[in-house]
């Protein structure tokens, strides 16, 4: 059927296109270049060089075309291209609207093409000697990341999809569709529109920073096989360790703003909840961090060399394996943040085994030159850290082998059920790990680099220990840590953070590390916080109205109230006063009140809302008072087209700021390791 459409805006479309063919292609000839130029040694390695830059430089500035590209059609609402139509609206504000670049496959692998494009670039002017072989690797992961958004087919097999593919190319028969109408676009109104659950500020952030995580640990990758290739084994610690650093930064950063935005938008309570696609950003995080430790030892010990290649390499190949497990759509059943399956997982899989053959090849072809004697100084400030890193990696162990259960039952066509209490079940496992990672920060703080002494090591360790138990019983006489597995951790944690204080202040250790004492004892903050908050968090709601709701479970957790009357609420009086509606948004106050002589004082007021999109349904969307100690997080469980009425379920978190503050406090201390690091392989280079 030969159609002649009216009013499409086909000519951006079709640059965009042809700007990700050419980014293809640069990725592909730079490639071949910089290995064609790795073993040559002649005059002409200068000019191959060259020709490279060039390619690669062609490839980045296609890339920012296409994003620019994109984002004008997303703004101007060109509702004939299927991108911009699924998952953009008019009715968007504009922060939201920038959130919709990356609300799709085809925008997120967009963004970490550029991220990783622009840090490729950087590497050019800085990488030195290293260019031909670090670019080489960089603009290898860039035709793969490039090639997502091609949105071709070869015979059978599909590679890609492209942003600029047309609403009506979706449709395999437009039959009986608006499609045969030559002016459809005046029968679209509007997009679909954002998922409204990510209608948040911090969507607006979150993914952005993370995808920047992801772009990074391609740097300390690309230079850990670099430092193989060129037989280099050591020197490429020292060029690498900001490059990880600031990886950590940014990697941990997107981490957290994605836990912010759970606790602020999802009905579950708290800020984490160990689902899959959450783990699965964790986990290269977790081995990111054992890697760092591990390059800080091999610098002393070269017993730790071989695992810092290990572990560096696989943080960028469980970037990948997160890639596939989100996108892939085996997670689908088990996550509610993945991707469904658009095709690309045979595609997503390649990526994955290419970049892993490679780790593999390289690291066998020289495993010789790491079977030296180990030496090992049992009371030694490496070891610990060497030891806290192996635990680090079991920790992150147990969380991939349990996210990878959807994986194993495709492989193999089992049926292991995945945890039925997947809180519970993490938290059990990764409390001792916890546990041991704390006491192993705590010994470190005490311990000089090589041979120590054991006696001034224990008379060291007294004053710290000892306030430590003094905190612990403060803490256990007031409520606060109960179960005896948490009165454990929490004492090494003391512990930890005492000995950390300690070794601030007298520095009991040289030489001293402010950096390194400042992550650590936001990492300590964070799980001290982590465990108070979430043992002692409870529902303060429960249903002390006369209307029944149903079953017992929902009387417990739930209260109903009738707008104006004044019922109970652990410690407070709760009356429902209005409700506003804005779009599709029903915002309801709810104040919070207390008795002061005989008389009801307003506290505070929380706005829960419930967002009735026509086409996803209802998202209810909680709110937060916070106090220095504690918060107050209620969100609406029912509310029907009365609004007489509403349904509220209210959760006390409390000590949660000591969660946050440790996490600022972790992140700040990468972030100064980084500038440290950056400014001392400056001097070295100069």
């Amino acid at each position: 059927m030969n159609i002649h459409y009216i009013g499409e805006h086909l000519i951006p479309g079709m640059f965009g296109k042809a700007f990700v063919w050419i980014s293809f292609l640069g990725a592909i000839i730079a490639t071949v270049l910089y290995i064609l130029n790795i073993s040559r040694k002649d005059a002409k390695m200068h000019v191959i060089r060259s020709y490279a830059r060039v390619f690669f430089v062609l490839h980045v500035l296609s890339l920012i075309s296409v994003a620019i590209i994109l984002y004008y059609l997303i703004f101007s609402h060109y509702f004939e291209y299927s991108y911009v139509w699924q998952y953009s609206s008019t009715l968007l504000p504009v922060k939201y609207i920038i959130s919709c670049f990356w609300a799709g496959q085809e925008g997120s692998f967009l963004v970490w093409a550029v991220f990783q494009a622009i840090i490729g670039l950087l590497l050019i002017f800085i990488s030195r000697k290293w260019e031909d072989h670090v670019l080489a690797i960089v603009s290898l992961s860039q035709v793969f990341v490039t090639s997502m958004m091609l949105g071709v087919h070869f015979f059978s097999f599909k590679i890609g999809g492209s942003p600029f593919m047309l609403l009506r190319d979706t449709y395999t028969n437009i039959q009986d569709s608006i499609f045969t109408h030559p002016d459809y676009l005046s029968m679209i109104n509007d997009g679909n529109g954002l998922n409204p659950l990510l209608e948040n500020i911090w969507m607006t952030i979150h993914p952005p920073i993370l995808f920047l995580g992801y772009a990074l640990a391609l740097v300390p990758f690309s230079y850990a096989l670099s430092g193989l290739i060129r037989k280099e084994y050591n020197t490429w610690i020292r060029i690498a360790l900001p490059w990880t650093l600031l990886s950590l930064t940014m990697l941990g950063a997107g981490i957290l703003l994605g836990g912010a935005w759970a606790y602020v938008s999802l009905t579950f309570g708290g800020f984490w909840s160990w689902d899959p696609v959450e783990n699965s950003s964790l986990v290269p995080w977790l081995t990111l961090v054992a890697g760092l430790h591990f390059m800080l030892v091999a610098r002393k010990q070269r017993y730790a060399l071989l695992a810092a290649f290990i572990f560096i390499a696989l943080s960028y190949l469980l970037v990948l394996y997160a890639s596939f497990l989100t996108r892939s759509g085996v997670l689908a059943d088990s996550s509610a943040h993945s991707f469904t399956d658009n095709g690309m997982t045979a595609q997503l899989l390649m990526f994955l085994v290419v970049f892993f053959t490679l780790t593999i090849f390289f690291i066998v072809k020289h495993f010789k030159h790491f079977s030296e004697k180990k030496e090992e100084i049992l009371l030694s400030r490496e070891f610990w850290m060497f030891m806290g890193a192996i635990i680090i990696i079991l920790a992150a162990f147990q969380i991939i082998f349990t996210t990878s259960l959807p994986v194993f039952n495709s492989i193999f066509r089992t049926n292991i059920a995945p945890p039925s209490d997947r809180i519970g079940f993490y938290n059990r496992w990764q409390t001792p790990f916890i546990l041991l990672i704390s006491g192993f920060i705590a010994f470190t703080q005490f311990l000089h680099y090589n041979v120590n002494s054991g006696r001034v090591f224990l008379k060291k360790m007294i004053v710290p220990f000892v306030i430590s138990i003094v905190a612990l019983l403060l803490l256990t006489m007031n409520g606060i840590i109960g179960r005896v597995n948490l009165i454990i951790a929490v004492l090494f944690i003391l512990f930890s953070i005492l000995s950390s204080l300690y070794n601030l202040i007298f520095q009991s250790a040289r030489p001293r590390n402010l950096a390194a004492i400042l992550s650590h004892c936001g990492f300590l903050f964070f799980s001290l916080g982590t465990i108070m908050t979430f043992s002692n968090s409870k529902t303060i709601s429960t249903n002390t109205s006369r209307f029944d709701l149903g079953d017992m479970k929902t009387n417990a957790e739930n209260l109903l109230l009738v707008k104006g009357d004044t019922l109970y609420l652990d410690g407070f009086y709760v009356v429902y006063n209005t409700e506003s509606k804005t779009g599709n948004t029903t915002t309801y106050t709810v104040d919070f009140l207390k008795t002061k002589k005989g008389k009801y004082m307003k506290e505070f007021t929380l706005y829960p809302s419930v967002n009735r999109n026509p086409r996803m349904g209802d998202v209810y969307n909680p709110d937060t008072r916070h106090f220095l100690w504690t918060d107050y997080y209620t969100y609406i469980s029912s509310a029907g087209n009365n609004p007489d009425y509403i349904v509220v379920k209210a959760i006390e978190n409390p000590y949660i700021n000591v969660l946050w503050a440790g996490a600022i406090v972790m992140i700040a201390g990468f972030s100064y390791a980084f500038f440290l690091r950056l400014r001392r392989h400056q001097r070295i280079m100069n």
